[in-house]
């Protein structure tokens, strides 16, 4: 049976990710990280979202737009497996699907007419929101839930700024913001599992609004500049 299915955006992310790269590989992960949906107003009405205050966190179902015209892979390699074990598809969380849909639970901030702030979204900016549906604790943390290949969460490095970064922070409109946006990401190790051994490699990633380059060394990552973006 073959069968089209059309679905149009109800919304778009606002985030601090500009890029793939830096981005946790879990909603949750950082959970001090804001980011906000804002709803098409020309088709979501503000009662659409009357009950929000009182839900503590909402799942996103959202589109992988940036990868979405790579195709999909039936076998992928979980950077937690250290990138050289292959699973389907289906037993990962992958972007390379099928249908490209990406699924987040995120912590409900407030609503401010048609605009959702929400903590810990792992949603690049721009990504189109398809729907939102609550978080039921009861229904859905079930005691006995496993998986065996991601039995735990992942080891945070720890983060520090050198002297020339922090005094770029130091400058910056609002530094605690940034700081915590920074550190509360980068922590997560973004870089490719194939290159964790290379402690001499130095990275650059585009976050918050500025540019940075960091390097990982004896399991602490160090952020050596803080750079703002060249508007032009």
């Amino acid at each position: 049976m073959s069968a089209s299915v059309t679905l149009e955006p109800v919304a778009w992310v606002r985030s601090p990710y500009a890029e793939k790269f830096g981005i946790p590989r879990q909603s949750g992960l950082a959970e001090l990280v804001e980011s906000t949906i804002e709803f098409d107003r020309e088709r979501i009405p503000q009662e659409a979202l009357r009950g929000l205050e009182q839900v503590s966190h909402v799942w996103v179902i959202a589109v992988f737009h940036a990868t979405a015209d790579q195709g999909w892979r039936p076998t992928v390699r979980p950077p937690r497996l250290g990138g050289s074990t292959r699973l389907g598809v289906f037993a990962t969380r992958s972007p390379h699907r099928p249908n490209p849909l990406a699924l987040s639970l995120v912590r409900v901030l407030g609503v401010d007419d048609r605009r959702l702030r929400v903590l810990a979204a792992d949603l690049l900016d721009g990504t189109p929101v398809l729907d939102l549906k609550p978080y039921l604790p009861w229904a859905e943390a079930p005691a006995d839930a496993r998986c065996e290949w991601a039995a735990s969460p992942p080891a945070a490095l720890a983060v520090a700024f050198s002297t020339e970064a922090e005094a770029t922070l130091a400058a910056a409109p609002e530094p605690s913001s940034l700081r915590a946006t920074i550190e509360h990401s980068l922590r997560w190790d973004p870089r490719p599992a194939h290159q964790r051994g290379d402690a001499s490699r130095s990275y650059g990633v585009r976050l918050a609004g500025v540019n940075l380059r960091f390097h990982v060394e004896d399991e602490r990552l160090v952020v050596d500049r803080v750079e703002a973006i060249d508007p032009g």
